[in-house]
């Protein structure tokens, strides 16, 4: 059992600040915290490898020591685990030797252990064993003669060519995650996040002392829907990804940050691209949303962004289609942004009244796991309420069917998510704005490529009231392409071709926005009030 203490208590800017000295001098820190994130929050960085901010403090690293002085002195102490109080005497490698060496001599333990596979490790460029190295000065008194002790499982030991006993490597846990016994720094980081943020409790310590290492419980596997996040807490290149394994370098790889459009509660994450491909989906901290978390589901979605998609139609054609008809019936789906959102109600006014509105999803909602999803699957659900979109009014629609002659559908996949609603096959013009070739678009006359939502700069208000923002990444297959509400606007004659003038039609529609600009929106979101 490894040992565990409390979750770290963050600081926010309602801590109270309280006077401490740090390497001699007065500095005001939060108060309610530990002292790494009280010293981190002044701009003094400490290094860490077990320590987590999300995640329990274990403190058997040794990584984050400082020296405080006290009745008997000054002693090392592990900043992680240690409260910060009023004039407390604390002291950095900027003016503590012993803080320096102790620190370099923590990290040297763990490197003298660990094989150099940096050149082909997927977590080399973001692995904090590499950056606390760095930082320590590049030394390591590791003698060749001696080689390095394997401290994996027993069963999968092998003397290699040199006559060293190796071994651990490509060790399938689950379906989706490979851990390499090697590299593992036994920091336990991933048995914590199983055992207290997933509930569900499938990796252990095994052995004791220099032969500890992580492995599942016998005859079982790692298998949890958020399983994957075991390897964005590893702080080396132990437990790896399946989807990502080998495939990219991550500093080769651009990032965007952007919110998922799967779920109401909107998780932040950063989308990571290269050559206009997204190689993969990774968490965002927002202490206030989704922490450092994400779902596998809303993770490995990416691996069918770029398939079965939509190319765009003359617009010509949409334009003569719906102005010829005689009634119109405008479905807003899941994943319409409020610019989206405002388009739509801006080609409804065009029409007049030969256009109603319907808007929501089949799927049902469920229960929020408490990590990631609210359970609420139409994601801008706060925003349809704002804008003033019905988002429960699809079996209307299918009692009104013989009313309308023309259907239009914006990134809705009614007849995927319910085959009910093959019967909308009866309305004659069937209008489908999507980015991909779906069920719904399919059975459409007319099918009109739209972006995706990664593709798409918008924004969103989340089940928590809390404005987000979505940023386009540079990944959609061709240029022809546009975000739904610049195609919506110019059916409503109104030209948008810039994200900010789509904004000014959001803040028309929602006067409580208008003093909020877009660039001023934080990347964590912006709490709203009294807007839905």
């Amino acid at each position: 059992m490894s040992n565990y203490y409390d979750m770290p208590k963050l600081p926010t800017a309602e801590s109270p600040k309280v006077a401490i000295f740090v390497d001699g001098q007065e500095t005001f820190v939060p108060g309610d915290t530990n002292l790494l994130e009280a010293l981190k929050a002044v701009g003094i960085e400490t290094p860490s490898i077990c320590y987590h901010p999300f995640l329990p403090v274990s403190g058997n690293c040794r990584q984050c020591l400082v020296e405080q002085e006290g009745p008997r002195g000054r002693s090392l102490i592990i900043s992680c685990f240690t409260p910060v109080s009023p004039g407390m005497k604390v002291f950095t490698p900027k003016t503590s030797l012993r803080v320096k060496n102790a620190r370099k001599a923590t990290n040297e333990f763990m490197l003298v252990n660990h094989p150099l596979d940096c050149p082909i490790c997927d977590k080399a460029g973001e692995c904090s064993l590499q950056a606390n190295y760095m930082e320590s000065g590049h030394d390591s008194r590791l003698r060749e003669n001696i080689g390095k002790h394997y401290h994996g499982s027993p069963d999968h030991a092998f003397i290699d060519s040199k006559g060293q006993t190796r071994g651990g490597k490509q060790v399938v846990l689950g379906p989706r995650v490979t851990l390499d016994e090697e590299r593992c720094v036994q920091c336990d980081r991933c048995v914590r996040f199983m055992r207290f943020v997933a509930g569900d409790e499938q990796l252990q310590l095994a052995s004791r002392g220099d032969s500890t290492y992580i492995t599942t419980f016998p005859g079982q596997e790692l298998d949890h829907e958020y399983d994957l996040c075991v390897t964005d807490v590893c702080p080396v290149g132990a437990l790896t990804a399946n989807n990502f394994r080998f495939q990219q370098r991550v500093w080769m790889l651009s990032r965007t940050p952007s919110v998922s459009m799967d779920d109401s509660l909107g998780a932040n994450l950063w989308i990571d691209h290269n050559h206009g491909k997204i190689w993969r989906l990774m968490p965002r901290c927002n202490p206030e949303v989704n922490r450092s978390w994400i779902s596998n589901t809303s993770r490995l979605a990416y691996l069918n962004f770029d398939k079965d998609r939509l190319e765009a139609a003359p617009i010509e054609t949409l334009q003569s289609t719906v102005f010829a008809a005689k009634k119109v019936a405008i479905v807003a789906g899941g994943a319409c942004t409020l610019e989206d959102l405002a388009a739509i109600k801006a080609l409804q006014e065009s029409l007049g009244a030969k256009a109603e509105l319907f808007g929501g999803t089949s799927i049902p909602v469920v229960e929020p796991d408490g990590i990631s999803k609210s359970g609420d699957p139409l994601a801008n659900r706060a925003g349809f309420k704002a804008m003033q979109v019905p988002d429960a009014n699809l079996q209307e629609l299918l009692q009104k069917i013989s009313d309308f002659d023309t259907l239009i559908t914006i990134h809705s996949d009614l007849i995927g998510e319910d085959p009910t609603f093959e019967k909308l096959k009866q309305i004659p013009n069937r209008i489908v704005l999507s980015a991909f070739k779906d069920c719904t678009a399919n059975a459409a006359t007319l099918a009109f490529g739209v972006k995706h939502w990664t593709e798409v700069s918008g924004s969103m208000i989340n089940s928590l009231q809390i404005l987000q923002k979505l940023n386009a990444a540079p990944t959609a297959p061709n240029g022809d392409l546009k975000p739904a509400y610049q195609v919506l606007f110019a059916l409503a004659g109104i030209e948008i071709t810039e994200v900010s003038a789509a904004w000014k039609q959001v803040q028309d529609r929602i006067p409580t926005l208008k003093a909020y600009q877009r660039d001023s929106i934080l990347s964590t979101g912006l709490k709203l009030e009294g807007v839905v």
